[in-house]
C-alpha cells in the first residue's frame, strides 16, 4: 500500500505541474519552456541532494525517484543545511512560480493546490511514517527518528 501512495503522490504532483503548464502555454510558451526546464533541473537537484543520500532508495515508495537516485554515487548520511535549503528552495520555485499565472484561472489554481495537498498528505500520512531513513528531517519533524510503522527497523547504512 505504501508504494501505491508513493507512485500516486508523484503522479499527482506531475498532473499539477501539467495543469500549470496548460494554463501558461497559451499565454507565454517561452515562460512555459523555462518552467519545464526549472522543473527538470529542480527535480534533478532534489534527487541528487536528497534522494541519493537516502539509505532506502532501493526500496523507495516513490519507485522511479528511488531508481534514478540509485544511479548517483552518494553515501547515505545526514543531510547538510545546504542540501535541505536547496530542496526547500526548489520546491518553493516549482510550486510557487505557477501562482504568477494560475491566479488568473481560479479553477486551475484550485485543482493545482488540491492535487498538491493530496500528494503531500499521502507522503506525510502513508510514506514518512513507514520510511526507515533516520536522517530525514521530515520524519524527525513528524515525531520520530525515521522508522515508525512497518517493522521499525532503522536504516543507517
Amino acid at each position: 500500500m505504501t508504494r501505491f501512495h508513493g507512485v500516486m503522490s508523484v503522479t499527482l504532483v506531475g498532473i499539477a505541474i501539467g495543469i500549470a503548464l496548460w494554463v501558461l502555454v497559451p499565454v507565454a510558451w517561452g515562460w512555459a519552456a523555462g518552467y519545464i526546464a526549472l522543473c527538470g533541473v529542480g527535480m534533478g537537484a532534489i534527487l541528487y541532494a536528497y534522494c541519493a543520500k537516502c539509505p532506502c532508495k532501493q526500496c523507495c515508495a516513490h519507485v522511479l525517484p528511488g531508481m534514478i537516485a540509485g544511479r548517483f554515487p552518494r553515501k547515505p548520511g545526514p543531510y547538510s543545511t545546504a542540501e535541505q535549503v536547496a530542496v526547500v528552495v526548489v520546491l518553493l520555485l516549482i510550486l510557487g512560480l505557477p501562482q504568477l499565472w494560475l491566479w488568473r484561472n481560479v479553477t486551475a489554481g484550485f485543482v493545482f493546490w488540491a492535487l498538491t495537498a493530496i500528494a503531500a498528505t499521502q507522503i506525510l500520512a502513508f510514506i514518512c511514517g513507514r520510511c526507515p531513513n533516520i536522517h530525514c528531517p521530515v520524519g524527525k519533524m513528524r515525531g520520530g527518528e525515521g522508522a515508525r510503522g512497518s517493522g521499525g527497523d532503522k536504516v543507517t547504512r
